[in-house]
């Protein structure tokens, strides 16, 4: 049986019902780009643009979902390695892979000083702790990006339906989280995760990665109860998720959550454990 193309997807979710213009606004992807898509004259590899043309916003048509236009583009497995997700939040230059003058450039423009004996000294240690900072943050970037797409890989594989809300940051309750997907199919509709990555630093002093993922925790106390969510906080630090196993049965925050420990260098969700289930507020009968 021949397979469906991308291009035929995107013609499906576009609709006979509206424009090419129209679905460019709703999608936010340049109608040129669509075009040539549906001419199969481009097939992209960066699921971003999946992400876009799936989008609840983009409301696409024919039920076509993320998941098979990615496994229409050939890149199904890459996304269960995690590999394509992080493409999706984006590679990012962080000043650590900078020119040192294009670094010493952007220090000047935020008023450090560089000429001189001493001032240079100055600017030399600040220039390390920017290049320490925006490692770290580029680790929990590829931390973030990588789990993202095993998780989400993990549901298609369970067979559920999908959509991909952000994963740029989402706010619920005045609480933000890293990811939001719509489940389609199943009794949770809602599903959102927190990560929790822990630097080499931060594994080195315990208390201050368990402080780390408690705080995750503790903001979730505010956050209203509701039978279709899940909130799923995951860390790679195998100390941490012991110690977010401590508050199972002990909190008093409603609704399901759930505490994954990932193995970056593995690319693999190493285990699950339940901190706490819905529970019904109204009395039975």
């Amino acid at each position: 049986m021949k397979e469906t193309s991308v291009g035929e997807l995107v013609k499906r979710a576009k609709g006979e019902d509206r424009s090419l213009r129209e679905y460019a606004r709703d999608s936010g992807v340049d109608a040129a780009i669509i075009s040539k898509i549906i001419n199969g004259n481009y097939i992209p590899k960066k699921p971003g643009l999946y992400e876009a043309l799936t989008s609840l916003q983009a409301a696409p048509r024919g039920g076509v979902s993320y998941q098979q236009l990615m496994e229409a583009a050939g890149t199904s497995e890459e996304y269960r390695t995690g590999m394509t997700t992080g493409l999706s939040v984006g590679v990012i230059t962080t000043l650590s892979e900078m020119p040192t003058s294009a670094l010493i450039k952007a220090l000047k423009a935020r008023g450090v000083a560089i000429d001189g004996g001493g001032a240079e000294e100055a600017s030399n240690m600040k220039l390390a702790d920017v290049r320490k900072l925006q490692r770290l943050k580029g680790e929990k970037q590829r931390f973030a990006a990588t789990a993202n797409g095993i998780i989400l890989g993990s549901l298609g594989k369970k067979g559920l339906v999908f959509q991909i809300v952000q994963t740029d940051g989402a706010e619920l309750d005045e609480i933000r989280f890293d990811t939001y997907v719509k489940l389609m199919n199943h009794r949770i509709s809602d599903y959102l995760i927190r990560y929790a990555f822990i630097s080499e630093e931060e594994a080195a002093c315990l208390p201050l990665a368990n402080n780390t993922v408690r705080g995750l925790v503790e903001e979730l106390v505010f956050l209203k109860p509701s039978e279709a969510r899940k909130v799923s906080i995951v860390t790679n630090h195998s100390d941490a998720f012991e110690y977010l196993c401590t508050f199972k049965d002990r909190l008093s925050y409603n609704g399901e959550l759930s505490a994954i420990l990932f193995d970056l260098d593995g690319a693999r969700l190493v285990k699950e454990t339940y901190l706490a289930h819905y529970i019904s507020e109204k009395p039975p009968g």
